[in-house]
């Protein structure tokens, strides 16, 4: 890994050290995973907030017109490890955004574009909010022919969901250090920064991994996706003998449209939709939740299989793209689980296992490193208080004394169709004086794209 006379051992020292000064204690909100074993908590992502009568549903400013904000998140500070003695011990912390397409959130009326409301107790039986009206697509283009198609399962003429994926979080302590090194006097500058660049990778990803029990998989393999044989074709064979598959509705209904959407993906012209809708219908009939009948289980699995054909002009789909179309289909069902407990319970546990790699709170980097080392993981967790990772320094002037607090910051999580900007992520900040003194109405938030 290393060249001995390349080596500066020196330079470690130095940063080494600074790593040992500069360490700071934070929270990683872990996405439990599978849907079939979730805690029982209430801090989570997405969903219909907890939200108190006390406390109205937050409206703000997008396009030029008024509409209520999305919602985001919900921590139970009672569920967070003690890290920070600002932060409350008690109450529940909900995050609402507007979420558009623009998701520019740092303007000069930051409050007209995020807000987190604060209630100091929520019953434990404390129902839902139901969605206000007026409520806009996630991720809304607002007037445009060219809408934005996600998630991968919308048809053309559908409108996307106006509520995020609901997944609980659980919080854990983790260690965390700032992007930039600061060096002691006297010091040359030039060299450390390589240094301390590839170090604080790498430091940073075993804090994530020592906080979670969680480990990268890099380049895991599904087996019904593309293997290095030149000779792969989708295992028909193998899905013929899945009997039992499909195990719930909402397998059928998610499965259909994504095949619909990849087989129409670089064609010419319309592709037709009619059998997509009609599973989509017959998925509606069974119930999302419900269990197929034998026979349509097998009329499924052959349509499936009738779909793959190297005729490029046709209306069907390679090998490949059905082994896309295979990967985005299930984890869309998984997804729809996690609000679901009845079609959690019929999910089998041999596919929450297979799904299990594309969950994980790790990304894999082109990057390569001083040391010549290529496509090393990278952390992509949702995280509180503490260092958190700036992709362009961008941290908005906040009000008040004693410096900015990351409340909140949001990551890229694409297996949940949590999106911020090209594999970006939101952060929350907010100044020390206002988190002493629980002004949340104050915080700003910024989205950040690599």
């Amino acid at each position: 890994m290393y060249d001995a006379d390349q080596r500066d051992h020196h330079a470690e020292a130095v940063v080494e050290d600074f790593f040992a000064t500069h360490r700071a204690p934070a929270l990683v909100l872990q996405r439990f995973y599978p849907p079939a074993a979730f805690p029982k908590v209430r801090s989570r992502l997405g969903g219909l907030p907890q939200l108190p009568d006390g406390l109205q549903w937050p409206v703000g400013g997008s396009y030029g017109t008024q509409a209520p904000m999305h919602f985001l998140a919900q921590i139970d500070c009672a569920e967070l490890p003690r890290v920070d003695p600002d932060m409350p011990a008690q109450g529940m912390l909900f995050f609402f955004a507007m979420n558009d397409e623009e998701q520019i959130w740092d303007t000069d009326e930051p409050q007209q574009r995020v807000r987190v409301l604060y209630a100091p107790e929520v019953a434990a039986d404390q129902p839902v909010r139901a969605l206000p009206e007026g409520m806009r697509p996630i991720l809304d283009e607002g007037p445009s022919e060219y809408a934005h198609r996600t998630p991968a399962w919308l048809l053309p003429e559908e409108e996307g969901p106006r509520v995020h994926v609901q997944w609980p979080l659980v919080a854990r302590r983790m260690d965390t250090w700032p992007d930039y090194l600061e060096l002691p006097p006297g010091e040359e500058d030039r060299a450390y920064y390589d240094v301390y660049a590839s170090r604080l990778s790498e430091v940073r990803l075993g804090a994530a991994v020592a906080a979670t029990g969680l480990f990268p998989r890099a380049d895991a393999a599904l087996h019904w996706e593309q293997t290095g044989s030149p000779s792969w074709s989708f295992p028909t064979q193998w899905l013929r003998y899945q009997t039992d598959f499909p195990q719930v509705g909402i397998i059928v209904d998610r499965l259909a449209r994504v095949i619909g959407n990849e087989r129409r993906a670089g064609k010419r012209g319309q592709a037709d939709y009619a059998d997509v809708r009609a599973w989509v219908e017959k998925a509606a009939a069974i119930g999302w939740d419900d269990v197929p009948d034998d026979a349509t289980r097998e009329a499924f699995r052959e349509w499936i299989i009738g779909q793959i054909s190297d005729d490029f002009e046709g209306l069907t789909m390679t090998d490949l793209r059905m082994g896309l179309a295979f990967t985005k289909g299930w984890l869309a069902a998984v997804a729809y689980a996690a609000g679901s407990p009845a079609a959690a319970a019929r999910i089998p546990a041999q596919m929450y296992r297979d799904l299990a790699d594309e969950h994980l709170p790790f990304a894999e980097s082109m990057r390569t490193l001083p040391d010549g080392r290529r496509r090393c993981a990278e952390t992509r967790v949702h995280q509180m208080l503490g260092h958190v990772p700036r992709l362009h320094d961008v941290v908005p002037d906040v009000a008040g004394e004693g410096g900015e607090v990351c409340l909140l910051q949001l990551a890229c999580d694409p297996a949940i169709y949590l999106e911020f900007g090209d594999c970006g992520q939101a952060t929350f900040w907010l100044s020390r004086e206002d988190l002493r003194n629980r002004r949340f109405d104050r915080v700003v938030g910024v989205v950040e794209s690599h």
